[in-house]
């Protein structure tokens, strides 16, 4: 089945999945018991957990996932000796979650706070259980001589509610959770009087304390004002139905004891989550659902808590009686019963994982609802059911979009009072967006990876744009570094419009403008179909090739090196600086720094980036920041935010961030190196096995995977390494991969296999390209390795043998990689594999910005000046170092007349992108202009066009010396 349905596995799998109900994790120290991690049970009959097919399944899965041997003692001494964050991290980037929407009713020992959570989960939101909130109140100190009525008890209620839905910090209610079931059943009456709510308030008090709240008519009347709050102010009730712990009279938590509820005509636009599927009730829920449109359906917790022929058809069963149609709205099968609400246009059906307590419940519950329905699917087009494109788009909404939609993710929508509630006179209607958001930046990258924003006002985007998004032209894609136009050859003009659409998973609250969110953008030909020229896209669908073919996918995590500059003032001019001038690793650089970079940390936290560590680089002025490994796609897009924010918070701080490969000629380059592996069901299947015998440490996916990526690397540096300044910093002895070589544990070469602490020497468990820098567009270059990877796969290519010493001293045996961009061009140009793989239109595109781009330094576009300076032959150059393959030539000629004196000539290569990037690079133009005192230089400009205003020049030029001729001219 998986063969025949490639594409579905791969959506399923890939999908970023909302978990609309979880709890809270705990401390590895924790007296929660692991056990319960496989089992609602607890007491003397936790130790038969074992003994179940569920507890079989889930620890084959988890050691797998861990690399340890397949038993409980092994799983927990792994937990203990890797810690919680470790595993947290390895869980929660298996289960693929964009967020998720946390009950923290439940109180368990050494339990973490909201905070914590942040760090595994792009969002987090808050799921407000009524009884735990009812029995806070009744428990707190402050109100232990109260006096309570039901009145005076109901207003200090809704004030606490209040109190959580305005908070000021960073977390969303986004539901309302009754656990009425566990207390006096599911059959509520809506009706209930006030003085049988307070005989049932006094009883519950009287009972002592601590106050555990268990009449019914108290418990009812507290879930019949609580629906009203929730329809007020358009939120969801969760209420648990079906099986739990031995707590749960099981009798009474039949969802069909809530027909009362549902038939009350104050209710009947309420919206109401039945959640666990209502196991072993799941038939009951399935008529609730046909017959009432309040009611939605979750399936989490009896997912993965089931065999797995019980959890396919618990599922199955869940909606066996809903109607095929309604409202004329249709995304159905017999099997999974998909179905759009008429009323709401969303659907029925939502995953959670239910997890709790342990980061291997989130994983756990994640894996198998993906496989349940992916299953399902399959058969629903076996059947004929379903079509393959609806099985895709439901696999969208039941993972992602239906919980975003019927929670209100995106933004807390308005309301309108109830009378009952307005009575009480403690609730004001709530504003219909995030307080103080006053734009939200959609952000998308081009293909000279210049970050472009289009910023809409909050009212806008949350009422129109969030799901329409915003026009942009075609050309966008054409733009170089260099010119807001599309370059010669792209084949995209300014007829045409594509789609502009968020991706709400990936938007955050912008933690240096606290007025505003930002969400990174998708090219769409319409709300649906993706744009052929989309970098995004591009990496998603090389991403489903790799798991469509392989079941793999590829981790990324990079490095990202900086130079923090000054702006200083001597003798009345203006001059950018290093921020700081000493060495690798110097304690006092990043002493002086230090202020600058845990803000960037904390940015970079509230974001959900993980910082793995930072360090002052070699050169002067020069950090790095140093990212943990995620799925390709998230890793692109923590990317771009990390770029973002050091930019930003460089800028608030008065200083200048640049991300430029070769910001200065004299000092050490800036690179983006990315590690890379292969996982497989949560397991690295890159690194070999001390079981049998490996080449070079690594399995032989592995080495086919990498070898490919050697063999294309000329070409993927187009992407990689994709301006001519990049090959300024790619130079031979300067630890940036000069040479076509790999190495083990070799920072010469441009392809290093590495082996961390913990791997046995004799392994590796991942591999670095250094030939990625900062001004690489990261989907376009990842879609590309992946590309190139995948056809090593196919064709089973071996590596050569590793270079173990310094590639220069085999200058004569091994290649040279591109020198220029226009060689990396032209490898790229003749790649028929990444050609095919990453579309015909978009390599045209991406070779003519290219092209553009060379052609700034060698002809039509770029400038040329040469300076003849007339010198003492032992006077310091004007400039002093020249490398290579820099812009600037230099040669000297001593003079017939005074062999003391000499005619420098320097013959610079200005490449218009340094002209038009700003202060960014301007100070590599004015510091050799400085050198030449008192300048007079005419700057060029393009042919047949007025000259150009550049941002140095007024600054920065001067007149002259009369033994100084300086002929500028265009070429």
């Amino acid at each position: 089945m998986e063969d025949k349905y490639r594409e579905l596995k791969a959506a399923v799998e890939a999908v970023s999945a909302v978990d609309a109900h979880a709890h809270n994790l705990v401390d590895i120290r924790s007296s929660f018991p692991f056990l319960r991690c496989f089992s609602e049970a607890k007491g003397d009959a936790l130790p038969f957990a074992p003994h179940t097919l569920s507890f079989k399944r889930s620890l084959r899965d988890l050691a797998a996932l861990y690399g340890c041997e397949v038993s409980l003692s092994s799983l927990e001494h792994h937990r203990e000796s890797s810690g919680l964050l470790s595993i947290s991290a390895k869980c929660f980037g298996a289960a693929n979650l964009s967020a998720i929407f946390l009950d923290d009713g439940i109180q368990f020992d050494k339990m973490n706070d909201w905070e914590w959570h942040k760090s595994f989960a792009p969002a987090v939101g808050r799921i407000l259980r009524i009884e735990h909130l009812a029995e806070t109140i009744l428990n707190d100190d402050a109100h232990r001589t109260s006096e309570w009525t039901i009145e005076s008890f109901i207003e200090e209620f809704l004030a606490r509610m209040k109190l959580y839905l305005f908070s000021e910090l960073d977390i969303l209610i986004v539901a309302l959770k009754s656990i009425a079931a566990y207390r006096s059943g599911l059959e509520i009456d809506t009706e209930v009087s006030k003085s049988d709510a307070e005989k049932g308030l006094l009883e519950d008090l009287n009972a002592g304390r601590p106050v555990h709240i268990k009449n019914k008519s108290f418990i009812d009347f507290l879930f019949t004002c609580s629906l009203e709050v929730a329809l007020s102010y358009d939120l969801p009730m969760q209420i648990h139905t079906g099986f739990g712990d031995k707590d749960l009279d099981l009798r009474l938590s039949n969802p069909l004891h809530l027909r009362k509820v549902l038939e009350d005509k104050r209710f009947s636009k309420s919206k109401i989550v039945l959640l666990h599927a209502s196991y072993p009730f799941s038939k009951e829920a399935s008529y609730l659902a046909s017959v009432y449109s309040q009611i939605y359906l979750d399936f989490g917790l009896a997912v993965p808590k089931l065999s797995v022929q019980g959890m396919i058809a618990s599922v199955k069963e869940l909606l066996e009686l809903a109607p095929i149609k309604k409202a004329s709205l249709l995304v159905c099968s017999y099997n999974f019963m998909l179905f759009k609400n008429g009323y709401n246009n969303c659907f029925y059906v939502m995953f959670s994982s239910d997890g709790y307590a342990f980061p291997e419940t989130f994983f756990l519950g994640s894996k198998r609802a993906r496989e349940v329905v992916f299953n399902v699917l399959a058969r629903s087009c076996d059947d004929g059911d379903l079509s393959v494109s609806e099985s895709l788009e439901a696999i969208e909404d039941i993972f992602r979009r239906n919980s975003l939609q019927l929670y209100n993710f995106n933004g807390v929508a308005g309301s309108i009072e109830s009378q009952s509630v307005a009575s009480l006179n403690v609730i004001s209607r709530i504003p219909p967006y995030k307080d103080g958001v006053a734009f939200v930046r959609i952000i998308w990258v081009d293909a000279s990876a210049q970050h472009r924003c289009r910023v809409i006002p909050v009212s806008r985007f949350y009422e129109v744009v969030k799901n329409t998004g915003v026009g942009l032209t075609m050309a966008s894609m054409g733009m170089s570094s260099f010119c807001d136009g599309p370059a010669d050859g792209t084949n995209l003009t300014a007829v045409g419009e594509i789609r502009l659409i968020p991706d709400l998973s990936t938007k955050h609250r912008i933690p240096w403008a606290n007025q505003e969110e930002m969400v990174l953008g998708d090219m769409k030909i319409n709300a649906t179909e993706a744009w052929e020229y989309c970098p995004r896209n591009a990496l998603r669908r090389l991403t489903r090739i790799l798991m469509d073919e392989f079941n793999l996918t590829m981790n990324a995590g990079f490095e990202n090196e900086f130079y923090l500059l000054k702006n200083v003032t001597s003798d009345g001019k203006e001059r950018w600086v290093p921020f700081d001038k000493t060495r690798y690793c110097s304690t006092s650089a990043f002493d002086a720094a230090s202020p600058i970079l845990q803000e960037v940390n904390s940015a970079l936290e509230a974001l959900g980036i993980a910082v793995e560590q930072l360090h002052a680089e070699a050169g002067q002025g020069q950090f790095e920041i140093s990212l943990g490994h995620k799925d390709a796609n998230l890793a692109a897009d923590n990317l771009i935010y990390v770029r973002e924010v050091v930019r930003s918070i460089a800028r608030k701080h008065g200083l200048l961030a640049t991300f430029l490969p070769k910001y200065r000629l004299d000092d050490f380059g800036s690179g983006s190196h990315v590690h890379l592996s292969l996982w497989e069901s949560g397991r690295n299947v890159f690194m070999g096995s001390n079981l049998s015998k490996t080449r070079h440490g690594m399995s032989e996916l592995g080495e086919q995977f990498m070898a490919g990526i050697y063999y294309h690397l000329p070409s993927i540096l187009a992407f990689t390494a994709p301006l001519p300044n990049s090959y300024d910093r790619i130079q031979p002895n300067t630890w940036s991969g000069a040479y076509h070589c790999w190495g083990k544990e070799n920072r010469e070469a441009p392809i290093r296999t590495a082996c961390p602490p913990g791997v046995s020497a004799d392994l590796v468990n991942n591999f670095e390209i250094k030939s990625f820098d900062g001004c690489a567009n990261p989907y376009l270059s990842l879609a590309a390795i992946i590309a190139a990877g995948i056809d090593g796969l196919r064709r089973k290519l071996k590596l050569p043998e590793p270079v173990e010493t310094n590639p220069s001293d085999h200058d004569s045996e091994l290649g040279r990689l591109p020198t220029k961009l226009s060689e990396a061009v032209e490898a790229l140009s003749q790649d028929k594999v990444l050609i095919e793989f990453l579309g015909e239109n978009l390599v045209t595109a991406v070779t003519a910005i290219r092209q553009g781009a060379s052609g700034s330094v060698t002809s039509g576009s770029g400038f040329l000046c040469t300076l003849c300076v007339s010198s003492s032959l032992n006077s310091r150059c004007p400039f002093p170092f020249f490398s290579r393959s820099s812009p600037i030539r230099r040669r000297t000629a001593a003079s017939s007349a005074d062999p003391l004196k000499a005619t420098t000539s320097i013959r610079v290569h200005f490449p218009e992108e340094w002209f038009c990037s700003g202060a960014v690079v301007s100070p590599l133009i004015s510091r050799f202009l400085t050198k030449c005192s008192g300048s007079k230089l005419r700057l060029p400009c393009r042919s047949g066009s007025a000259p150009a205003r550049h941002p140095f020049s007024i600054p920065y030029l001067r007149r002259l010396p009369s033994d100084v001729v300086a002929k500028a001219g265009s070429f």
